[in-house]
């Protein structure tokens, strides 16, 4: 029965992974997702598109009118593991991004 209990919850382990989203596919770590972020997100560019890309690809959106600071969070039921991808962004009244900043988590 013992053994039995191991190898179920190995294989359940063994099945762990993260995931994330279409837009930090296919990089490997953190830092290669902040750079991709910056290039393709950076300050000047516009909000709206950052908006509905994040948006379509599952992300929370959170947002305080008053800072302009704006979160979207990516949390996926990838149970036992956890996973997360957050950006952060600040817009002007334009809706141009002044300021982001992007992490994300692999299986804490």
């Amino acid at each position: 029965m013992r053994l039995t209990s191991v190898l179920v919850l190995t294989a359940a382990l063994a099945g762990c992974a993260p995931a994330f989203p279409p837009i930090s596919a296919g990089l490997a770590g953190d830092h290669a997702f902040k750079a991709r972020i910056a290039r393709n997100h950076g300050p000047g560019s516009s909000a709206a598109i950052l908006r509905a890309e994040l948006i379509r690809e599952g992300f929370t959106l959170y947002a305080d009118p008053a800072t302009r600071l704006n979160t979207a969070l990516f949390r996926p039921e990838n149970l036992p593991c956890y996973s997360e991808t957050r950006i952060d962004w600040q817009e002007d009244r334009r809706g141009r991004v002044t300021r982001i900043q992007a992490q994300r988590g692999d299986c804490t």
